[in-house]
């Protein structure tokens, strides 16, 4: 079932921006193994929440991204993950573009059970390239590094089922605010397809609600006023995926922002292609 449960990804508007959230697995790759998962990201909306009052824009606005996700098993309680990516924004005509956030984590398997697992992830956050608007309320992204840590939980249920849970912190440079995340979700796996839904949400702890069309912040703070919106949203994401020969996969993810506030109420839609490369490398016994 390892195969199956790899990441969910879910990029949703914070403030009118873009940012990936990664729901991390729980089930860690074999020793020596490199695993690459390739998605793009389509992901769009017209309806948005001006602090807790629903606006709308007047077009939509589109962000299209490609990621790759590379995860490496170091030992058997032990892996390394990285996801990077590139990616570009589209309002009525105007758009930004760059490389995304990257994120470096390391997961350790604290306590293993007979049927469950519990992990602990903790991951350094890289500013991306790309620029951040001042003269329109979009960004690619928030441009900020930082870290972040989680608690992930995974059980493995009767006929196929399983389920995930995660819960964390993440701190970034000002004025990004620091925030809660998490997500749990429920899948099954039947020979070479599984699929499964989740809840997730991130609920900034601080931060300006965007008044009139722009944050209520200091025009000394221009460049950054976006970044410093308080962010909190809660979102549905549905996943499939389907195990080919030869240890690649293909797989499609539908997630919907349902609720929040300094948020696009996005549709996201994502294809996935990925692989495991052939023989064991380096690891520790």
């Amino acid at each position: 079932m390892k195969t199956f449960i790899k990441r969910t990804l879910l990029t949703g508007c914070i403030g009118l921006q873009a940012t990936a959230i990664w729901a991390a697995s729980p089930w860690l790759p074999e020793p020596g193994k490199l695993s690459v998962t390739s998605l793009y990201v389509y992901d769009s909306f017209q309806d948005y929440r001006q602090g807790k009052f629903a606006n709308r824009l007047p077009e939509a606005y589109k962000q299209f991204t490609g990621f790759t996700f590379f995860e490496y098993g170091i030992s058997n309680s032990l892996a390394l993950d990285v996801d990077t990516g590139y990616t570009a924004t589209d309002f009525r005509g105007s758009g930004l573009q760059g490389i995304t956030d990257t994120a470096i984590g390391v997961r350790w398997r604290a306590v293993q059970g007979e049927r469950w697992t519990l992990t602990l992830r903790g991951a350094g956050i890289i500013k991306g390239s790309y620029p951040i608007s001042t003269t329109a309320n979009f960004s690619p992204g928030d441009k900020a590094s930082g870290g972040l840590g989680s608690a992930i939980l995974g059980a493995y249920l009767p006929k196929g089922f399983y389920t995930f849970t995660e819960m964390g912190y993440r701190i970034r440079s000002s004025p990004v605010p620091q925030d809660f995340f998490g997500n749990a979700g429920i899948g099954h796996s039947y020979k070479r397809l599984s699929y499964s839904t989740s809840y997730q949400t991130s609920r900034s702890i601080n931060g300006v609600d965007i008044v009139g069309g722009a944050p209520k912040f200091s025009p000394y703070f221009q460049a950054y006023q976006f970044p410093a919106t308080k962010k909190i949203f809660g979102a549905m994401d549905f996943n499939t995926n389907f195990r080919l020969k030869g240890g690649t996969s293909v797989g499609f993810n539908y997630s919907k922002i349902l609720h929040g506030r300094n948020v696009g109420l996005k549709d996201v839609f994502a294809v996935s292609f990925g692989f495991t490369l052939p023989g064991q490398g380096p690891h520790i016994h």
